[in-house]
């Protein structure tokens, strides 16, 4: 199954390298040049950076009412989609995607023209680095509405350099959150509510046990990124 996660960054330009360092110790896949094949961390065997939940912060943004009034348009003029789902609906004929995509931005203009998220033609759910996103995929942690829900979010936080004694190291998880938790036995829900909102404060109250010189360098800022990655377990 695809599942959604929210990655907090420090700012970075290379974005992909980030996130890449801060997923690999959860990789499920076996590793041939490590002679360690522990894989009871993993949580993933694939991932991108948007992929099927290319948008979803960007939809968030928009009022429920307007979003219905959308879909009752594509109802009314009678679109067509694929049988077939393989994460978001596909339009089919494609012929019809520019009829949808001119209402899509009609209704909800930007500064840019953007394909219609609802839809897979939206992005390429399977593109490397960041050619699989949308608006909002990255986006400033201030710009993150409450609200948001996910199945995972992971705070990271730069590594211990032993050369340097500061935290100047490789991107690392420093917290993670998720719907359920394998006990070894079963999954067991976890406390939490769903919303990026529950999963910020539970992160923060868990650094006031901390230093507060360290607690300062991890604690997430207003100009920190918030990634939006799709991840199949």
């Amino acid at each position: 199954m695809h599942f959604h996660c929210e990655i907090v960054i420090p700012p970075t330009m290379d974005i992909e390298a980030a996130v890449t360092a801060v997923m690999k110790p959860f990789d499920a896949n076996p590793d041939e040049e490590s002679e360690d094949d522990s894989t009871h961390n993993a949580f993933w065997d694939f991932w991108v950076i948007g992929g099927r939940w290319a948008g979803h912060k960007l939809l968030a943004k928009y009022d429920e009412a307007k979003i219905d009034a959308f879909y009752k348009w594509l109802r009314t003029e009678e679109f067509t989609v694929s049988a077939v789902r393989s994460g978001k609906q596909q339009l089919s004929p494609e012929s019809q995607i520019p009829k949808v995509d001119a209402k899509w931005n009609e209704m909800f203009p930007s500064a840019e023209f953007i394909p219609c998220p609802l839809f897979q033609h939206s992005n390429n759910q399977f593109g490397e680095g960041l050619s699989s996103t949308l608006p909002q995929d990255v986006s400033r942690l201030s710009e993150v509405l409450p609200g948001l829900r996910c199945s995972r979010v992971i705070f990271a936080k730069p590594s211990y350099d032993s050369e340097t004694k500061e935290l100047t190291g490789p991107l690392k998880a420093a917290w993670m959150i998720c719907e359920e938790q394998w006990n070894g036995c079963n999954h067991m829900k976890v406390d939490w509510d769903g919303t990026f909102a529950d999963a910020l404060e539970k992160y923060r109250e868990s650094l006031k046990m901390y230093r507060e010189e360290y607690a300062a360098q991890v604690a997430p800022q207003d100009n920190w990124l918030v990634v939006t990655v799709d991840y199949h377990s």
